[in-house]
């Protein structure tokens, strides 16, 4: 069978046995068993046009992609932003730490010892990114290295679906409701900040990841504090950083 029809039987696989259409869920979860790997994670450009993830298989791989929402730095991060694969057979090399200096060790502390990301190229344009991470060092064979780009060709429309319609396609719905709402937490907690700062979006997001990196916190769990009115940030000029004040 052509690897191409194996890559795409694969995911009917699993849509079929959901008795659901074609999702996101079901190319990132085929991708993963197909290529060895510990998790995978998609990624769109956001409404604010920086990266964010639509959909992980695993902590790690959420972990992952918080860590490159935070720091603005890390292998899905630049192939969604230069549309080229970034292939990282090693994230505690010499390398990979100059490369991403915050990210890298972030990373390997939480568990991807080596990652590969595919940009979902539409024309010229990048609209998204698929990232496979593993726990152990080493290359992808060359079957997998083309079972993954066939896997990001695979995501390409459900992205795309995503894109045109944000919020209503069957296939954006995640298993995990622990994630989905996660994430929408960090929707609202910037909606919140922006509102507490008198700043556009932009500048409300920027502050959270700020103050996330800085008191060394997940984004998320920044997001819920916000959320739940245990955080608040106030106008600071002289520290666009994480100024924020307990309840």
């Amino acid at each position: 069978m052509d690897r191409a029809v194996r890559v795409l039987a694969a995911i009917n696989e699993l849509a079929s046995a959901e008795g659901a259409p074609v999702a996101v869920r079901h190319v990132c979860v085929a991708c993963a068993a197909a290529v060895n790997a510990s998790g995978v994670g998609l990624y769109v450009v956001g409404e604010l046009g920086l990266c964010e993830p639509l959909y992980v298989t695993s902590a790690v791989s959420e972990l992952v992609a918080e860590l490159q929402v935070t720091l603005g730095e890390g292998p899905g991060t630049e192939a969604l932003g230069e549309d080229h694969p970034v292939l990282v057979p090693a994230l505690s090399s010499d390398p990979s730490v100059r490369r991403w200096p915050a990210f890298a060790p972030a990373a390997v502390a939480a568990g991807a010892s080596a990652v590969f990301a595919f940009p979902l190229v539409m024309g010229a344009i990048a609209v998204g990114a698929l990232e496979i991470h593993r726990s152990r060092e080493g290359t992808l064979s060359a079957a997998e290295l083309t079972e993954a780009l066939l896997f990001a060709e695979a995501a390409l429309p459900r992205v795309l679906d995503h894109l045109s319609e944000p919020g209503t396609v069957e296939g954006i719905e995640l298993p995990s409701s622990e994630f989905e709402y996660r994430w929408a937490e960090v929707h609202q907690a910037t909606g919140m900040v922006s509102v507490q700062l008198d700043s556009d979006l932009t500048v409300a997001f920027l502050r959270l990841r700020a103050h996330s990196y800085l008191t060394d916190r997940r984004l998320s769990q920044v997001a819920s504090d916000v959320v739940e009115r245990r955080l608040r940030f106030e106008p600071d000029t002289d520290n666009a950083g994480a100024a924020g004040s307990d309840g």
